[in-house]
């Protein structure tokens, strides 16, 4: 066994033995870093999106100086409507074409020309981030009937010739041509998948996350309504939300799944991320009633199948915090945004590993000493009795100071210990 692979099975140890709230040798670091890595590299993020290889590279350089217990850099999300219509045709065509986006780059975005993303050296300068946002909603008021009834044939039909220009008209030369290179694409993926785990293994990397799902929810904000919309919509035709969310439960905890095996067949790892966008914004009430429920049908059926969800709270969960106690014990991370983890720790005690602490202003703006001095005060308040994560925001890297990311990671080898 080479060193690597030592290195690797610790990683993969630690970060068990802290989910299950038991203390591991050290504190572990996992971070969604973006961009940065392209920044740490020397290349654009036009580059990193769009260049395959020197994308692997710019992964491959930052996870040998680095070495984190987990980090990941993935891309994009435009085709996760595309793969979940394709869902109920076939779940291996549907998961290639969801994550080809995710981590095969931004070829995805130019064949489709999808109306969700705008990204590095296209819509956006070579040196910025990708944005994710509908301008107008792909699913009118009147559809939910539709999503419910037939909800694969309805994405196909409906919201595929609206979310993707070049396939707004199936039966063209446009249509049909767009199909075909899509399909040339994911036929590379399984080759560039390969390549990518295989020199990031040499590397002793360990995906802080390689599997995903949205919830019902956040799916029909993200991807087909729009946020402000919904919550209309949520006052308007709440029985009609709730029955589309009832629909997609399943689905989404059948994706969460698929990819879940993908990880831990590749990298060992059994996280599979599960964001949740919109809790933010409802009332504790509206919480309990439009969201908690869809998320606790992925979550219960992730844990029973196996995996760790990765339940990562965007935003502020503050209002919320009672609600955590309804996951399964020492089988989630629960990872926060903004939310204080002083808080959270009251709530859920030495029952839940939690994750975060480390906000995005503090590594622009701060100072490689009050780094050091966060992270050492951060560690000492929540690693008694293991459970505990140093990570950032979920997109907390991006303008970082390269010697405040350094500051982090030697304070966390050196007062993480156990």
């Amino acid at each position: 066994m080479d060193n690597s692979e030592e290195i690797y099975k610790a990683k993969l140890e630690r970060l068990e033995t802290t989910t299950a709230v038991k203390e591991p040798d050290r504190v572990p670091i996992a971070i969604n870093t973006t961009y940065f890595p392209a920044k740490y590299a020397g290349i654009s993020y036009h580059e990193m999106f769009y260049n395959n290889k020197k994308y692997i590279e710019a992964m491959a350089k930052f996870a040998r100086d680095f070495n984190w217990d987990a980090y990941n850099s993935l891309r994009s999300f435009e085709t996760v409507p595309l793969g979940l219509a394709l869902a109920g045709y076939d779940p291996d065509l549907a998961i290639g074409a969801a994550v080809s986006s995710v981590l095969a780059g931004g070829m995805a975005h130019d064949i489709l020309h999808d109306v969700y993303s705008s990204n590095p050296g296209r819509e956006v300068g070579e040196n910025v981030e990708s944005q994710f946002v509908i301008d107008t909603p792909v699913m009118n008021a009147n559809e939910y009937d539709d999503l419910i009834k037939q909800p694969f044939e309805y994405l196909m039909k409906t919201v595929i010739p609206r979310a993707y220009k070049n396939l707004a008209n199936l039966d063209s030369p446009t249509g049909v041509g767009t199909l075909l290179k899509m399909g040339q694409e994911i036929a590379k993926f399984p080759a560039f998948f390969t390549e990518f785990i295989g020199r990031m293994k040499q590397e002793a990397w360990l995906p802080w996350y390689l599997a995903l799902t949205p919830n019902p929810l956040d799916f029909i904000g993200a991807w087909l309504r729009d946020f402000d919309t919904l919550t209309l919509d949520l006052y308007r035709m709440p029985d009609k939300v709730k029955a589309a969310c009832k629909t997609l439960a399943p689905v989404l905890a059948a994706v969460g799944k698929l990819t879940g095996k993908i990880s831990q067949d590749t990298t060992g790892s059994r996280r599979v991320f599960c964001p949740t966008w919109y809790n933010t914004y409802l009332s504790p009430e509206q919480y309990r009633e439009f969201h908690l429920p869809y998320i606790k049908i992925i979550v219960n059926e992730l844990v029973e199948a196996g995996f760790t969800p990765l339940l990562c709270f965007q935003g502020r969960m503050d209002h919320l915090l009672d609600t955590l106690k309804e996951f399964p014990e020492k089988k989630v991370i629960l990872w926060f945004d903004k939310t204080d983890l002083s808080k959270v720790k009251e709530v859920v005690g030495d029952k839940y590993c939690i994750a975060g602490g480390v906000l995005s202003s503090l590594l622009i703006s701060g100072t490689p000493n009050l780094i050091k001095k966060h992270i050492k005060e951060t560690i000492d308040k929540y690693k008694s009795n293991g459970g505990y994560i140093v990570t950032t925001e979920f997109n907390g890297m991006g303008d970082a100071k390269l010697e405040n990311v350094k500051a982090m990671t030697e304070a966390v080898m050196e007062y993480g210990k156990y």
